[in-house]
This record gives structure tokens, sequence and C-alpha cells, in this order.
């Protein structure tokens, strides 16, 4: 496997090789480089010999002597350079199996990759992993990873998963443990299947690897409208979320007084369905799960009142319009509320009902653009509109359907403005100008 060089830093050791972007990396002494991770720990020894193809197809090896842990200075594209571990599971709940026809493909491919875990805190299900592949984890020390666990009976996660190699995971927690690797853990939880007495077992059976297995995240199962020749699921109750935040803190309780520590935490969705307030900062620790957006919704309310004392008294006068899913709209109430108090400023809430996705999706995130032209309409001409920034992919402004920013803009002619979902920037895009 061969990795293409996207970018030579100026001044770096590369570029006095005369290392250029295109060529390719073949090895680094002798051995393969398959992905980022190869790459930044093989490269770190004081000396290496690295093998280049240039782009005339000549083969360079190149013998470099440099301080231990200096960089190369050599910039990739991709983070993975042979093909990504994709999902083997069919998970009963899994959200892209729910996803609406004819989105762009590459929103239907399932990622496993434990690089992917390590790197970027996806969730993985470790159902996938080679021999050779465990051998890297142990030797790179690639801590923490982040681990969908759902249940730890093996014959329900084995059903739940799709997948006969599912029911390992007590062994493969284990094992993680016994080579010191942290790992987070996320349990989706999916009513009549791995709720009450079963969710109870996972987590005592999870605290039973700590310090090793760092945290337990809770999310409810998201189902859309497209579930058809799926298995039966139904969303997380009320009285399903009242009960299960009484029995996490049940539990928080009981490992704070061992670890000084509550483990086990609950997404903001909980809350929301049993219309209790977000727990304090205190309850999130380090916020630990915030990879699983735990503890988001706190940062921002936590944020923004630091920064309350500091808002204007009064401004010129002008309107505002915040767009949000229906969900984030309790979460954003108060914002509001506090910045209406500002004399000159009318600041009004747009939730957005998801249609795109139908089902119970009510996410931020998962808004799109047709549902935002649809809800504007021709009703916000030259007014001032914030959109989110996550319901943008990373560095464009596109939107989960392929609708642009510039395609808002052009049919709704308003004044769009982006928030990048923090209280500052928020602030930011409604009193600037």
């Amino acid at each position: 496997m061969a990795a293409r060089i996207a970018r030579i830093r100026s001044g770096s050791i590369a570029e006095e090789l005369e290392i250029l972007p295109h060529d390719l990396l073949l090895s680094i002494n002798g051995h393969a480089v398959n992905d980022i991770l190869d790459y930044q720990f093989y490269s770190q020894e004081d000396f290496i010999i690295m093998e280049i193809e240039k782009e005339n197809k000549e083969i360079w090896s190149l013998e470099i002597e440099k301080e231990y842990d200096e960089e190369l200075g050599i910039e990739f594209t991709e983070l993975v350079f042979d093909r990504m571990k994709s999902c083997q599971n069919r998970c009963i709940f899994c959200f892209v199996d729910q996803l609406p026809p004819h989105m762009r493909k590459t929103l239907y491919i399932k990622d496993d990759d434990f690089r992917h875990s390590f790197i970027n805190g996806n969730f993985i299900t470790l159902t996938n992993l080679s021999e050779a592949d465990w051998e890297k984890i142990v030797e790179m020390r690639l801590s923490p990873l982040y681990i969908s666990v759902h249940c730890i009976q093996g014959e329900l996660r084995k059903e739940m998963l799709q997948n006969s190699r599912a029911g390992n995971i007590i062994l493969d927690l284990q094992r993680l443990k016994a080579a010191g690797i942290e790992v987070h853990t996320q349990i989706v939880l999916c009513p009549g299947l791995n709720d009450g007495e079963v969710l109870n077992e996972t987590i005592e059976e999870l605290a039973q690897l700590y310090p090793e297995v760092a945290s337990v995240g809770i999310v409810p199962v998201g189902l859309t409208g497209y579930r058809q020749e799926l298995p039966q699921l139904t969303a997380v109750t009320d009285e399903l979320a009242i009960n299960t935040i009484r029995t996490v803190e049940s539990y928080q309780h009981s490992f704070r007084q061992k670890w000084d520590k509550g483990f086990v935490y609950l997404a903001d969705e909980f809350y929301l369905r049993a219309s209790l307030d977000i727990p304090d900062s205190e309850y999130y620790d380090d916020y630990c799960q915030i990879e699983n957006g735990i503890g988001l919704a706190r940062m921002l309310l936590d944020e923004f009142h630091d920064l309350a004392a500091s808002l204007p008294k009064v401004i010129s006068q002008r309107e505002v319009f915040v767009i949000t899913g229906k969900s984030a709209q309790p979460i954003l109430q108060g914002v509001v509320t506090r910045l209406n108090q500002i004399e000159g400023l009318s600041v009004i809430l747009l939730p957005i009902n998801n249609k795109y996705f139908g089902g119970g999706v009510s996410v931020t995130g998962l808004l799109t653009g047709q549902d935002i032209i649809s809800a504007l309409g021709n009703n916000y001409q030259g007014k001032k509109v914030i959109l989110p920034g996550v319901v943008f992919r990373d560095g464009q402004d596109v939107l989960l359907d392929d609708t642009s920013l510039e395609d808002i803009t052009n049919k709704s002619q308003a004044d769009i403005r982006i928030s990048d979902g923090s209280a500052q920037s928020l602030i930011e895009a409604i009193l600037g100008d």
C-alpha cells in the first residue's frame, strides 16, 4: 500500500530531500504505511530508511538521521491510505439503514474502523478486528478507543447487531483492559431490548472493567420514517426517559462515592423527553463523552452564562431569527429570553420540522436544506437569519441533502449568517452587523 503525499512543509526535512507533492510513500524501515498512524509511529525514530516512488516511477531509498520525534514535514490528504474498514453488522437500529433514498453515496458508508475511533472518536463495535489489528492497537497503544457496546449479554448483542461475532464483547473489553487501553463505551437504548434489567447488568459489568472502561454514554435509539423491512422498534417514551434518568442518577451516586466520578452519562434527549432541566456541569465530569454529543447543551448554556454579563444593555433596533431543530428549542429558549432583555433586540427561534427524514428525527444536525427552504419560504426576505453550522458538511457550505448555503440564500432572499454552535459565535452572529 502506498500513501500519496499531498503537501510538503516549507523548511522541512522532506523539502530538503526534494520529496514532492504527488510522490508516493512506500515504506518506512521496511514497514508498509497503511494509515497516518503507521506513518507517525514508524517515522518517529532518529534513523529511518524511507522508500519513495517519484512521479516518473523512480524508487528513491532515503536514509534519514534526525532528532527523535522530529517531524519530516510530510502531509497527507487522507488519514487511512488502504481501504477503510466498513461495518459488517446489520444493527437493527442502524441509522444508515434508515436514510431516505437518493442521498449522496458517502452517507451510506458504514465506518467500523478502529483507526477512526482513535483519531476521530468514532464509535466501533470490535466485530471486524483481525489479529493483526489487535496487535497494532496494543503495539501502538491506541488509547482511548470508543466502543459501541449496547448490551453485555452475548446472545442479545448478536441479535441487536445481527452478527454472530458480536457475542464476544466482554472478552474483547477484557483484552483491551489487559493491554491498558482506555475505552469509552456507548449504549443505544432500544425500548424492550436493552433497557431495564439488561441496562442495569450492562452498566454493572462495564463498571467491573473500570478504570480502563472509563465511561458509559447512553443515547436513545433514533428512528426515521424509512424503516421499511427493518425490525420493528419503538422510540423512548416519556416514562422510560424518567425511569432511565432515575436509574442512571442512582448509579452515578454510587460510582461517585467509589471513584469520585459519575462513570455513566445520559444524552440530552432523555432530559428533554422527560421535561427536565439539563444537568449541571458536575454531572459530566471531564466531558469524557463529548464525542457522543453528551454534554454539548450544558457547555453551550454555561458558556452563554459566562458571557451574559458582558452583553450590551441597548442596541440599535433589529430583529433576528435563529433556526434550530425541534429538540434544541427548549435548550435555546432561555438563551433567547436573556438576549431579548437587550433593549432594541428581538430574537425569535425558528424550530424546523424535519420532514425529510420523517419519524422522530428532530436534532439540529440532521436538518436539510429542503426543510429549511420550505420553512423560510418568502417570509424572511432581507431579514437576518442565523443558521447553525452543524447542518453543513465539515469545511463545506453543503447540507445533507446536497442543498448549498447559496441555494438557501437565493431561494429565501434572507440575510443568512452562520453560527458554529458556540455561545460566543451565536452572540456575534446576532449582534454583529
